[in-house]
């Protein structure tokens, strides 16, 4: 039986010795007064366990991070503050120096990628190029149309002190002759496409080109079907965790 079951079976006879308690109970869960509570309530794909990132990596919780326009972001397509503050913590942790980003939109991943990287870092950040046609070079759900306004791709990191450390790519990811880029990577970073091609492909590539005690960090999982089975997937060749709180889970290249 389900160890969340049993619990819940073995309370069935405290509930009814007070039942208008157990009640309430029940209506806080029902009709709660935040929203956000229904938005973490669909993150629900995926097969790995959720564990705090102090558990994932020990000793990041000693690590400080600075954010930049940490409230410029939009629910459900950006990272959200818990998000960009835990990616910021492992690159700052693990002192990574060549970092690769799939999927820049306005920009403001890399940016912090660029704000917490030592001072030598070089972020390297791919997204569709501005003269698109329109056409994937891999299958593609409706649901999975996520492109980006071409005047809003890295609109955040530019013009910044730090835009220096960015190296904008214009690509599909599919397309992208990974040989060509700043090989091997520290972290690969995978935002882009959330279909299950592209991530599988993104997913192929970033574990050819990272470098041996490096880390993969896919985002959306446990939100997004697709993204969740090919990281599933992936935990059975390498370990992947995934970071309670958050929809990043992390793969460790050995």
């Amino acid at each position: 039986m389900n160890f969340k079951l049993r619990k819940i079976i073995k309370k069935i006879p405290k509930a009814m010795k007070n039942p208008r308690r157990s009640i309430a109970l029940l209506l806080r869960y029902i009709s709660p007064k935040d929203s956000e509570i229904y938005r973490i309530g669909k993150w629900s794909y995926g097969k790995i366990p959720r564990l705090p990132i102090t558990e994932v990596l020990p000793g990041i919780e000693k690590v400080d991070i600075t954010l930049i326009r940490a409230y410029d972001r939009v629910i459900d397509t950006s990272l959200d503050i818990q998000e960009i503050m835990a990616l910021s913590a492992i690159v700052r942790f693990t002192n990574s120096k060549n970092i690769l980003e799939i999927g820049t939109y306005n920009g403001n991943t890399a940016l912090n990628l660029a704000v917490n990287s030592v001072a030598d870092a070089l972020v390297t950040t791919v997204d569709l190029p501005p003269d698109w046609n329109g056409q994937f070079e891999l299958k593609v759900h409706p649901s999975h149309l996520n492109v980006t306004e071409k005047a809003e791709v890295g609109s955040q990191y530019k013009n910044t002190k730090y835009s220096k450390k960015i190296m904008q790519i214009f690509s599909d990811s599919a397309k992208l002759d990974w040989s060509k880029l700043p090989i091997p990577f520290d972290i690969v970073f995978i935002d882009g496409c959330h279909s299950y091609e592209y991530v599988k492909k993104d997913t192929q590539n970033a574990m050819t080109y990272l470098k041996s005690g490096s880390i993969l960090i896919w985002h959306d999982y446990g939100f997004v079907k697709d993204v969740s089975k090919v990281v599933d997937e992936t935990a059975k060749k390498i370990k992947v965790r995934a970071i309670r709180g958050t929809r990043l889970a992390v793969g460790f290249i050995e």
